[in-house]
């Protein structure tokens, strides 16, 4: 198993490469795909090195990358069957959204394992829990360590991602919307 941290300008190159090189050896694949949270990291060192930045120029084309890593892998999942196995890690609805309905399309069955989604537990749950009710899998990871560990690493996730303030927002509005149906709910 590997990270492919997708805000990388070469993900899907590596991650292709690296599956071509397993296949012909015969042997399995497995893959976590991130959209990531190193990208300040990655652009510091390239500056300090004088290197080219790495890193995808806008956060949309961060996205996309994800999209097109995940596509790759979701088509190679159907070819090749049990012998890939991916966690697809996202707290952004667009993205989840993207690859149920790319498994679906594809024919992969979203109880099989080959394909699970990853989160971290207390964020996006207005994504995770409909992606279970609808049959997929769905880890939540729990980070635990010292406080000078864990708030870095929360804070690193949070920035990853934008949208998870936005998704916040919305769970919160689906849940008074929900307090309110059942608030004014006649038998």
């Amino acid at each position: 198993w590997n990270t492919y941290q997708c805000y990388l300008k070469q993900a899907l190159n590596t991650i292709s490469s690296e599956v071509a090189l397993v296949t012909s050896l015969g042997c399995c694949f497995g893959a976590k795909i991130v959209r990531g949270a190193y990208m300040e990291k990655e652009r510091k060192l390239a500056k300090m090195k004088g290197y080219e930045d790495p890193v995808n120029d806008t956060y949309e084309a961060t996205g996309e990358m994800y999209n097109a890593v995940v596509d790759f892998m979701l088509n190679h999942i159907a070819t090749v069957g049990d012998a890939c196995n991916i966690v697809c890690g996202t707290h952004n609805e667009a993205g989840a959204i993207h690859v149920a309905k790319t498994l679906t399309e594809l024919g992969i069955e979203p109880g099989s394992g080959q394909v699970v989604f990853g989160q971290i537990y207390g964020m996006a749950d207005q994504i995770s829990v409909p992606l279970a009710t609808a049959g997929f899998t769905v880890y939540k990871s729990v980070p635990y360590g010292p406080l000078g560990e864990v708030l870095p690493y929360l804070s690193r996730r949070a920035a990853e991602n934008r949208v998870v303030l936005a998704g916040a927002r919305r769970e919160q509005e689906l849940l008074l919307k929900e307090i309110k149906r059942r608030a004014t709910y006649q038998a």
